[in-house]
């Protein structure tokens, strides 16, 4: 008898990312109803579908625009390239106990890509950490790990604290977009200058 079953459990993943379409239908799946009214109240007659994420939100209320939004999300695409993860699973590990291991996220990767992500995320880390330890954790918490703060679910905040965690966070989404345009120049700048190899 095996002590860890070597076949997965659940729904069947689907290979495109974030299409929760049924093969036989063109219709999307929306979640449960309790998901459903959720994202509706936290939208407050926006497109439900912009409550999705906090970085989404902020763009449908008009409290972001679309340079910072673009910012938030290549910083966090970066951060999970190069540092990893950011939700909680065990998956891993069972995997790893069980024999099934050598796999990587992402299959088609090089050493190449990985030094260029890890450059320009550490050029956007430390532009962000440039503006100090709050800014940049108010701007981590909420575009990498989508932690909704308290000021967007409800309205129950002094508005002298809203708009203050507001335009600390503004400040750090526009230090990453300033930053995402410095270090695609510094890259560029960088391979301008190194020898070619024959």
């Amino acid at each position: 008898m095996k002590a860890f079953a070597t076949t997965k459990r659940g729904r069947p993943k689907r290979a495109a990312a974030n299409d929760n379409a049924r093969a036989d239908s063109h219709e999307s799946d929306l979640g449960t109803p309790e998901a459903q009214l959720k994202r509706a109240a936290l939208a407050q007659g926006l497109d439900p579908v912009a409550a999705a994420h906090p970085l989404d939100l902020l763009l449908a209320r008009g409290l972001i625009d679309a340079s910072m939004h673009r910012a938030g999300f290549r910083y966090a695409g970066l951060y999970r390239r190069v540092i990893g993860r950011t939700d909680v699973s065990y998956g891993r590990l069972y995997e790893g106990l069980s024999g099934e291991t050598g796999r990587t996220l992402n299959g088609n990767s090089d050493d190449g890509d990985l030094a260029a992500a890890q450059l320009s995320f550490r050029q956007a880390q430390a532009a962000l950490r440039a503006e100090g330890p709050v800014v940049a954790g108010i701007t981590e918490r909420l575009a990498v790990f989508g932690a909704w703060p308290d000021w967007l679910v409800a309205a129950s905040q002094p508005m002298a604290r809203t708009q203050r965690e507001l335009d600390l966070l503004r400040r750090g989404l526009q230090r990453l977009s300033s930053g995402v345009r410095g270090a695609r120049a510094v890259i560029a700048n960088e391979n301008a200058i190194l020898p070619r190899l024959p």
